[in-house]
């Protein structure tokens, strides 16, 4: 978000700016579902390397093992579909929305040139037109929020030292800045209270925390806070939308990029094959315990978030710090996430001169954005909520009930009269703990270096461990090129 009068806050760029980078992604089924249940190639049993995950870092890592010559590999996914964090659901019509993580802007090269190669392209998110704003239970609407001068200096302000203490840490390995033990002691909260000199600036930063981070700042780690800021390139590209992280879609949906590269890889890629242990005997083939069969490998990649590999039993134990991290992370209070799209005969905001995006602070939704086809055929309201802000939206049915009456509130009755309902609560996963992850105070330093670094032949991937782009689509795709590399090295 951007709130400040200079030229470097300008009030074009405040209209674009929003907190709902984060995260997540978009899956549907593919349609080699079939055959990669159906069984298992005798020549599949004995890999050179096994990838668990067929998210799009699992997924890139495969490709890439390819594209270095390597051929002798096999992935297994837990669920019945490719993507990991990334989810399409049709809508009607041959339309999809995501549900999951979906946009890609300026400066992640990684997802531009893979969906360049992969044949798919994107198009511009919309935002022609006023933002709506809900910030300190104030509703406003326009190219910036209603703020005084004195707000937009502070915020300017704020969001400049904010951005200077990121520059200074070394790309990707935070935990070695000179005080990164003091930066990573604080709250980001506790951070905002000292430097900021209105109340504007941290309500602005709690839509932000919640939204890119699903945290709140009082609980976030602010060493974590800057690492993902400096991965991005500066605060400026994670915060706004237009021209930043939420810039463009994906043409048939993000989960499509998975899609497509699964097919590819063919019956390499195996559904429903949760991974329960993994077994790294000394002088011998690593074992990939699945609950159908047992893989021999002699590398190893897994494609998760760190949370999530606590699913898995590994023989022998992980590193004390790679396990400290992952069971911490595993333990974070985060807010668990509902993406949920309303759906409207057609977009009948922008006839009003609005662009269907929505920020707020304190409402049940934190972020609204226009999610509609890109030919405008119908229209569509995706919504960022977490069912804890919310507990009177904890059940599905009151759910869409109750967000078109939120709606409404924004954009007018005409919200009331929605003609369906899609959402996915990510904190019913099975296989995802949550789909963005924040962390607290300490974890950083205490275990980060245990993000890349392989646990005997073991080698790491996943979007919380890239160097670029941490947290988001690209930077799951660069990190699994980078695990590819890795083993391609180690296997040489």
């Amino acid at each position: 978000m951007r709130f400040t009068m200079t030229n470097a806050w300008s009030r074009r760029r405040f209209m674009r700016v929003s907190g709902g980078a984060a995260a997540a992604a978009s899956l549907g089924r593919p349609s080699f579902v079939g055959a990669a249940v159906g069984g298992v190639p005798a020549a599949a049993r004995n890999v050179r390397v096994a990838i668990v995950g067929a998210g799009l870092s699992g997924l890139m890592a495969a490709r890439e093992l390819r594209r270095q010559g390597e051929d002798s590999f096999v992935v297994l996914e837990a669920r019945d579909r490719v993507g990991g964090r990334t989810l399409n659901m049709p809508i009607g019509d041959g339309h999809i929305v995501e549900v999951g993580g979906e946009w890609i802007g300026p400066g992640q090269d990684a997802v531009a040139a893979l969906i360049e190669d992969l044949g798919i392209g994107a198009y511009d998110q919309y935002y022609q037109g006023d933002t709506t704003y809900d910030i300190e239970g104030k509703v406003s609407r326009g190219l910036l929020p209603d703020v005084t001068f004195s707000e937009a200096v502070d915020f300017a302000n704020v969001a400049w030292q904010l951005d200077r203490l990121s520059q200074r840490l070394p790309l990707g390995e935070p935990w070695r800045a000179k005080n990164a033990e003091a930066l990573d002691r604080q709250t980001f909260g506790a951070w905002l209270s000292v430097h900021a000199k209105t109340s504007f600036t941290p309500s602005v930063f709690r839509l932000i925390n919640r939204a890119v981070w699903s945290g709140y700042p009082e609980r976030t780690s602010l060493l974590w806070i800057l690492n993902y800021i400096r991965s991005a390139g500066g605060l400026l590209p994670v915060i706004l939308n237009d021209g930043g992280a939420q810039d463009q879609r994906i043409e048939g949906g993000s989960q499509v990029i998975s899609e497509r590269m699964a097919s590819e890889l063919g019956d390499r890629v195996l559904l429903g094959r949760p991974v329960v242990r993994i077994e790294d005997p000394p002088g011998a083939p690593m074992r990939v315990v699945t609950a159908q069969e047992t893989f021999r490998a002699d590398r190893l990649i897994v494609a998760m978030a760190p949370a999530d590999t606590m699913r898995i039993e590994f023989v022998p134990g992980l590193p004390e710090r790679r396990l400290e991290l992952a069971s911490g992370w595993a333990r974070l209070p985060r807010l668990p996430l509902v993406k949920a799209a309303m759906l409207y005969n057609t977009p009948f905001w922008r006839v009003d001169g609005l662009n269907g995006a929505m920020q707020s602070d304190r409402s049940p939704i934190q972020l609204v954005f226009d999610n509609s086809p890109e030919d405008a055929s119908m229209g569509v309201l995706s919504c960022f909520l977490s069912v804890v802000e919310c507990p009177h939206l904890a059940d599905r049915a009151a759910r869409e009930a109750g967000l078109r009456e939120e709606l409404a509130r924004y954009f007018g009755d005409k919200a009331l009269d929605a003609k369906g309902y899609v959402e996915k609560d990510w904190a019913t996963d099975p296989w995802s703990t949550g789909c963005i992850t924040p962390l607290t105070p300490g974890l950083l330093t205490a275990g980060g270096e245990h993000l890349r670094k392989p646990s005997g032949r073991i080698h790491w991937a996943g979007t919380e461990s890239a160097k670029v782009w941490c947290g988001y689509m690209d930077g799951a795709i660069s990190a699994g090129a980078r695990a590819a590399t890795e083993v391609i090295a180690a296997l040489r």
